[in-house]
């Protein structure tokens, strides 16, 4: 049985921000200027498509919002400064073990001792993430790398700031473009120089990978069951990769490569679990 348009909005909303998403790592690698004015132009640029399609600039002070906008800050900045140190194949793969990270925050800060599944969840990341130093490294891939498991830190931290009441994901998500915007613009003027693949690169970046793909997807998570959503996303650190391999011919090596996959598969397999489980209590 076929899904009703109404149903298959949301799915095809999310596809759509995934693929713009994992175009982030091929565009960073084709702009030659510091990791910061990158940063400040693209999330200026995010901020406009943001006003655009809010129709507002309204942003409540909460402590929610503040603290999920930081996070969100520090995500994209550290995304691509590791962006620019190490493979794409690296940086998006380690990022994506988020999930992983969530229930070590509600380990830590909201003593919520994990179960049997969540144990091994962590375990098999870790042991994923533990792959990619085993691949020869200079200290800039090894600094990148360190650098993408804590935007994947900090990217649990956006998760779970977006869970708090006094949380509106839509004026967070406009904060944290904001901070970005304040902090790298000024960069621009000392990094920027006037190569017209880079400013093309960095105006698709801003508009079309951050600002659009966010757009897209604050419409399609709200119609569409989490699972569905959390396999959706995973196409970005498979495909980001990709795009960057076929342009460029940066590959991970054997270790990493087998790292990604083992992240990869363990985020989708617990969500599945989670999933299956929450049916069974329904059930009940």
């Amino acid at each position: 049985m076929f899904m009703s348009s109404a149903n298959r909005k949301g799915p095809v909303c999310i596809v759509i921000a995934s693929i713009l998403w994992s175009f982030g790592g091929i565009c960073i690698k084709f702009i030659p200027w510091g990791a910061m004015s990158i940063i400040g132009l693209r999330a200026f640029l995010a901020v406009g498509v943001f006003i655009f399609y809010r129709r507002s600039v309204k942003i409540d002070f909460t402590f929610g919002n503040i603290v999920t906008a930081l996070c969100l800050s520090a995500t994209t900045i550290l995304f691509v400064f590791a962006n620019k140190l190490t493979s794409a194949a690296a940086a998006i793969l380690l990022q994506f073990s988020a999930p992983i990270f969530i229930i070590l925050i509600q380990l830590i800060f909201y003593k919520k001792k994990p179960k049997l599944s969540e144990t091994i969840a962590v375990s098999v990341t870790i042991f994923g993430m533990l792959l990619f130093f085993a691949d020869r490294l200079d200290g800039g891939a090894l600094l990148g790398n360190i650098l993408a498991i804590i935007s994947g830190l900090t990217f649990a931290g956006v998760f779970v700031g977006n869970q708090k009441p006094d949380t509106n994901p839509e004026q967070a998500l406009f904060m944290g473009f904001i901070i970005n915007s304040v902090v790298g613009l000024p960069f621009v003027f000392f990094q920027v120089t006037a190569e017209p693949v880079a400013w093309g690169a960095v105006i698709f970046l801003g508009i079309v990978q951050v600002g659009f793909a966010y757009v897209f997807f604050s419409i399609g998570i709200k119609n569409t069951p989490a699972l569905l959503a959390c396999l959706i996303t995973a196409m970005e650190p498979i495909l980001n990769p990709v795009w960057v391999a076929l342009a460029t011919g940066e590959t991970p090596g054997v270790f990493a490569a087998v790292g990604g996959i083992v992240i990869v598969i363990t985020v989708i397999g617990y969500n599945i679990w989670v999933e299956k489980m929450q049916k069974k209590v329904d059930k009940i």
